[in-house]
């Protein structure tokens, strides 16, 4: 452990270089000050291997919900619905309603949030489902599980993606609404429930005691899916109030309920993998794909990393004058753009993690810790991800080895998969004497990529992997 802390505060300063080499030599270093040296190593990509993995049962968990159906040439076909609880509204209006006009479930989408052809015909249907979602829920979820598969559906509707023919008031918002048309005998047994048990609607969890959800799934068509950003579902009713002492009647709207991040939700997800893709793996290409598509495994060489920068530094023996510490570790993945009629993109960002805590880490909604689990976002103009922080990774490994954890296969098994990653802006700063504003974006969910078919190929050939270290002879 010594070998991390107290060191000479020339040595001290190299901890923030990071080495300026060319990437494509094997070993480079350079002198910076009597004692010290610097070390690039970029032999090790030399010992990776990937390989595509099936990643067909993904944690369907996402604040979206995907709609549809499609082929593509390429990439293969997908089809998807969902299921899903309701958030409920904790107040129903109730003075002066004369009349319940209809129930509404509104889809909604923006204009960029669909593939495929925005024409063609599609239609959904709407099924209740016939018991609580049991969480986690997985893409390969059997929905017939939850809803009877037999009944005939309690509302359908046929819609197109296609924002030809909206108003230009709506088209200017930048979204469009599914509109689904439920039964008035339930916007009347909701109503009517409220009035009498107004708790049941007190929390999700009671709720759903009473409703469990519904399936929503594509019952006709194929030629494109669509991202669901929100999901409500908005009672239509008459009202009469008093104003200047005459009766007023008018039309209203309230949302009785949502689809919202505290809730259950699963998307269902069928693919089928075009068979060119599966015959290119077989002959040793690499794929990533998504949803529920294809990670990618690596056998990431970090016995080998480790052994190299101890056998440098002299391990952590007593009897050794030299001193060192990783500067940096950076993985460099390149992709390739795969030709479709859909202009299919690469997933927005991948997430670095020992196959071994893969399931846990979806599971239990963890976050990237950047000691264990890291994650990139796709550079389009490079067409590359770039995982610069994982010097933390081999420390924590090393750390653990001296005090008696060996390295295991568990640490070279890592597998690279498509996510979304959600964030938000935090502000903070202020006192009494002085006020500083301060902002910076805090990553808040990390969930496997479902936003959309997306599709890439790996350049193998060009994975960069490059280990900076320093050493300092004490002598």
């Amino acid at each position: 452990m010594k070998i991390f802390r107290f060191l000479p505060i020339a040595f001290a300063i190299v901890l923030g270089l990071s080495s300026c080499g060319d990437e494509n030599s094997a070993i480079g270093s350079s002198i910076v000050d009597t004692n010290i040296e610097i070390v690039v190593d970029s032999s090790f990509q030399e010992l990776i291997t990937v390989e595509s993995v099936p990643n067909d049962s993904v944690v369907g968990r996402t604040i979206t919900q995907l709609i549809g159906r499609i082929s593509i040439p390429g990439y293969g076909r997908l089809e998807t619905d969902f299921l899903t609880q309701f958030m409920p509204a904790a107040n129903f209006d109730t003075v002066g309603v004369n009349k319940l006009d209809s129930l509404i479930l509104y889809l909604s989408y923006n204009t960029e949030s669909f593939t495929g052809d925005s024409l063609a015909p599609m239609q959904l249907s709407v099924y209740p489902l016939d018991k609580r979602l049991e969480s986690p829920v997985y893409s390969g979820i059997d929905p017939a599980e939850y809803y009877n598969a037999q009944a005939a559906p309690v509302a359908l509707t046929s819609y197109n993606a296609s924002f030809l023919g909206l108003p230009d008031s709506l088209i200017e918002l930048g979204y469009k609404m599914i509109r689904v048309k439920l039964p008035d005998e339930m916007a009347d047994r909701f109503y009517q429930k409220y009035k009498e048990d107004p708790t049941v609607f007190s929390s999700p969890s009671r709720f759903t005691q009473y409703f469990p959800g519904f399936y929503v799934k594509t019952s006709y068509g194929s030629g494109c899916v669509v991202n669901v950003q929100n999901t409500v579902m908005n009672l239509h009713y008459t009202k009469t109030t008093v104003i200047n002492d005459k009766d007023s009647t008018y039309n209203s709207t309230q949302t009785l309920m949502a689809v919202t991040p505290e809730i259950t939700t699963g998307n269902h997800i069928k693919l089928e993998i075009d068979a060119e893709i599966k015959n290119e793996i077989s002959s040793g290409k690499v794929y990533l794909q998504a949803p529920a598509g294809l990670n990618v495994l690596i056998h990431f060489p970090t016995r080998k990393i480790i052994e190299t920068f101890e056998d440098a530094v002299g391990g952590s023996g007593s009897a050794s004058t030299v001193q060192g510490l990783v500067n940096s570790l950076t993985l460099r993945i390149p992709v390739k753009t795969v030709s479709s009629n859909y202009n299919l993109d690469p997933p927005q960002f991948l997430l670095f993690i020992r196959k071994s805590e893969l399931q846990e880490f979806f599971e239990k909604k963890k976050l990237p810790d950047n000691v264990n689990t890291f994650y990139a976002k796709y550079d389009s103009d490079a067409h590359v991800y770039n995982f610069t922080g994982l010097r933390t990774f081999i420390n924590n490994i090393i750390e653990k080895k001296r005090t008696g954890t060996e390295i295991t296969d568990a640490d070279e098994e890592i597998v690279l998969v498509p996510v979304s990653v959600y964030s938000e802006t935090v502000s903070s700063g202020g006192s009494y004497y002085y006020y500083s504003y301060n902002e910076k974006e805090v990553v808040t969910d990390v969930v496997p990529y479902i936003s959309a078919p997306s599709l890439a190929l790996v350049d193998v050939d060009n994975i960069k992997l490059r280990l900076t270290y320093s050493k300092q002879d004490m002598k």
